[in-house]
């Protein structure tokens, strides 16, 4: 095996993803392993030197929210449930194709939320094997809910008998869940999906809950006792809470979130990924259509609804969407650790608009850049326990590393401007 080359990146500020201020240093790696981050960094024996003055360096970067198979909606075939949009091997190529866009925005780590068909599994295999480029990955599941929820696709396609469901496994009791649990385990997925509470996006939250404490209970032991993580489709506070009584770790949306949930997210350890981009560009669609001239909403649960019906429903999404506006510097301040991922591949969220969703948080929910870069850094290491090796630029750490034009810390547009991804250690994208 040929030695492994030493590289010194020279003079470049360095966003180290520890909630340092950014400094000017240089960065040295060897093989996969970053060496130092400081001033004069090694150079004896560096076989490679790189002037990087008008850059900034970061660690690759974390999706925390994504479907691997989103993104064939609108191309002429009206699937009757998520996820049942094209066939499987069409679906995996786009997999492929998203988790390549996702590198060329400087995501080195992906951690997966729903799909069909064991998508991340065979992508995380398919990258591992090198028959495609990608970030690494701990694969999503299915999403599991129970009979008559608002994610069951057979609420408005059961006439059809359908024996593929896509997206979703419905299941109801506790020995139901526990099994699909295992089944999911088995076949590879990291994460389980539950969609644990209706609402968020194209609708508001209901304060209600699709699962009974002992199904969510059956996934959440069964997970853990593996060494897994569950994640919830979580964005009323009866769900919330739910969650982190029964010890979710990912809680996904969380739109009405308050003072009581904060105290029990703070004291239960979760993470919260807020996905706030999608419900700021839906209601961006949603108030400016008129019902009167271009006809229904083409965006609901499947269900007919009249004009005031529609109008209703988005009033309640505005509201949902000001709460979280108002709450979310609440979680910043209270140390609960926010990820960064949203719906992408959805037709208002095209994948590799990651930047956008970043920049919402700084913008409209008032939260300072260098800790918006967190969300996409330090805080999903630590959520998924790999924070000793990945999510900074650290000695000992994996050379993942993000370069770009200009100081994100500053300017979190500056991530537009990629000039160079490296993954462990390895030129992936651009060049330096």
């Amino acid at each position: 095996m040929a030695d492994a080359v030493r590289t010194v990146l020279r003079g470049a500020k360095v966003f180290d993803g520890s909630g340092a201020p950014v400094r000017t240093a240089d960065v040295c790696f060897e093989g996969d392993r970053i060496v130092s981050v400081e001033e004069g960094s090694a150079e004896a024996g560096a076989a490679q030197r790189f002037d990087l003055a008008d850059c900034c360096i970061l660690p690759g970067l974390f999706q925390s929210h994504f479907h691997s198979g989103f993104g064939h909606f609108g191309s002429g075939t009206q699937a009757p449930m998520l996820g049942l949009e094209a066939p499987t091997a069409l679906l995996a190529m786009l997999a492929v194709h998203n988790a390549g866009t996702a590198l060329d925005a400087g995501v080195t780590s992906l951690i997966g939320s729903s799909n069909p068909d064991y998508l991340d599994v065979n992508l995380r295999e398919a990258i591992l094997h090198g028959y495609a480029e990608g970030p690494r990955i701990w694969a999503g599941s299915h999403e599991l809910t129970a009979s008559g929820a608002q994610e069951d696709g057979e609420n408005r396609s059961w006439f059809m008998r359908l024996g593929n469901h896509g997206v979703v496994w419905k299941l109801d009791g506790a020995d139901a869940f526990r099994r699909a649990t295992r089944e999911e385990l088995g076949r590879g997925c990291d994460v389980i999906k539950v969609a644990l509470g209706p609402g968020h996006g194209a609708s508001p939250a209901e304060e209600r809950c699709n699962l009974t404490d002992a199904e969510l209970e059956a996934v959440v032991e069964t997970a853990h006792d593996r060494g897994r993580f569950v994640r919830a489709h979580a964005p009323s506070k009866r769900a919330i809470l739910a969650s982190v009584r029964i010890g979710v770790d990912i809680i996904d949306h969380a739109d009405r979130i308050d003072a009581e949930c904060i105290d029990a997210v703070v004291a239960s350890g979760a993470a919260v990924c807020p996905t706030g981009l999608w419900n700021k560009r839906f209601l961006e669609f949603a108030e400016n259509w008129d019902t009167a001239s271009q006809g229904p909403m083409p965006i609901g649960d499947g269900f007919p609804e009249t004009p005031d019906e529609t109008a209703r429903r988005i009033r309640g999404v505005r509201a949902d969407y000001e709460h979280s506006v108002e709450m979310l510097p609440e979680l910043v301040r209270a140390g609960i650790p926010l990820l960064a991922g949203d719906d992408f591949g959805t037709p208002l969220l095209p994948h590799g608009d990651y930047v956008a969703e970043l920049e919402t948080y700084v913008k409209d929910f008032g939260i300072e850049a260098s800790e918006v870069l967190l969300f996409a850094t330090r805080n999903p290491a630590r959520t998924m326990r790999c924070g000793d090796s990945l999510g900074q630029v650290a000695a000992g750490f994996q050379a993942d590393l993000l370069v770009v034009e200009g100081d994100p810390s500053n300017d979190i547009g500056a991530l537009r401007r990629v000039r160079a991804v490296i993954q462990s250690g390895r030129v992936v994208r651009g060049a330096l």
